[in-house]
């Protein structure tokens, strides 16, 4: 959970990643898997267990210890459907800079500064933190220039993955904004392009047409296509009003109130009170998550009523939050 707001929804500031610049993070990388079938093919639940299978494979095959998490009657058929069972370890372990734009994903190795990939934006169609003890990796699918289509997996300084995957979502938005304002008038299309799918099913909430010319409603989340609809029937919930609004209605410390963001489609915030302090925390991680420090949750309400119900407080950063008193709407 992220102690921010609507008005500080990035890390950094859209300059600092257009093309020509860059936004750099130290990491190392760890190899790739092939992945055997198109994305737009699949929904978010699978396009996200490619990715974490994915860092889960490389990390077994280069000797990261890992736990089995998934129940022992769940078969890996479906996975091993889309993803190859022999990943590909060259440049394993090599020390790299990461360099992020508008214009591409690019990696240089440390001691040489020798680029052995530059992953094109518009050939970059998913990316995904791991899970539990992998959550210091990341994982991004791409094509290479032979339309080959692979899942690299990089791991990241501790507690660092969150905002390697954050900087990788700016890039695209900027990255579709752009194309968006050159194709205006023009006929050209993107319509086969994974990276712009992706934008489209994801970020913008649009409903589009699929292969097959049906329309198919897309859920929000800037990563995910996570959505809580329930959570609009909550009396605790007050639709999207801003900071200040929502700060008038606490009026006591242990007060809180849900609102929706009204810049950041599928984001939910979070606002409270403790003592004298008011906090705003983000309610949904860049993958369409919404988890604390420690736990993931199943729904804004299940995040809710574990903190309330259980005098739980909510640890973020250097802020503490109580679940006491939810503010009720009006109407």
């Amino acid at each position: 959970m992220t102690n921010l707001d609507d008005d500080t929804r990035w890390l950094h500031s859209d300059t600092d990643l257009l093309s020509g610049h860059g936004v750099n993070y130290s990491v190392t990388y760890l190899g790739s898997v092939e992945v055997l079938c198109s994305m737009k093919t699949l929904d978010f639940d699978n396009r996200t267990r490619v990715a974490r299978d994915s860092i889960r494979l490389v990390c077994t095959a280069v000797g990261v210890a890992t736990k089995e998490r998934r129940k022992p009657d769940q078969s890996s058929s479906i996975t091993q459907s889309m993803i190859s069972t022999e990943p590909n370890l060259t440049h394993s372990h090599t020390a790299v800079q990461l360099t992020i734009n508008t214009d591409s994903l690019v990696l240089k190795r440390l001691n040489d500064s020798h680029i052995f990939f530059s992953h094109k934006m518009e050939g970059i169609s998913f990316a995904s933190a791991g899970e539990h003890e992998t959550k210091d990796y990341i994982a991004y699918v791409a094509k290479d220039n032979t339309n080959k289509r692979s899942c690299h997996v990089l791991s990241c300084k501790e507690n660092e993955s969150l905002d390697v995957i954050t900087t990788i979502g700016q890039a695209f938005e900027l990255r579709y904004n752009e194309y968006m304002q050159t194709q205006q008038g023009s006929v050209k299309s993107f319509e086969n392009d994974e990276f712009l799918q992706q934008k489209r099913d994801d970020d913008i909430n649009r409903s589009i047409p699929s292969n097959n010319q049906q329309q198919q409603q897309q859920t929000q989340g800037k990563w995910n296509t996570m959505n809580s609809p329930d959570v609009y029937k909550e009396k605790w919930f007050h639709g999207k009003i801003g900071r200040d609004e929502a700060e008038l209605l606490l009026h006591n410390s242990g007060d809180f109130l849900v609102r929706e963001s009204a810049k950041i489609p599928g984001q939910f915030i979070l606002s409270g009170r403790h003592k004298d302090q008011f906090k705003h925390l983000l309610l949904v991680d860049p993958e369409g998550i919404i988890r604390t420090k420690d736990y993931e949750f199943d729904s804004i309400q299940h995040l809710i009523s574990y903190h309330k119900s259980g005098n739980i407080p909510i640890v973020s950063a250097d802020s503490e939050l109580l679940l006491q008193t939810p503010v009720l709407r009006s109407k």
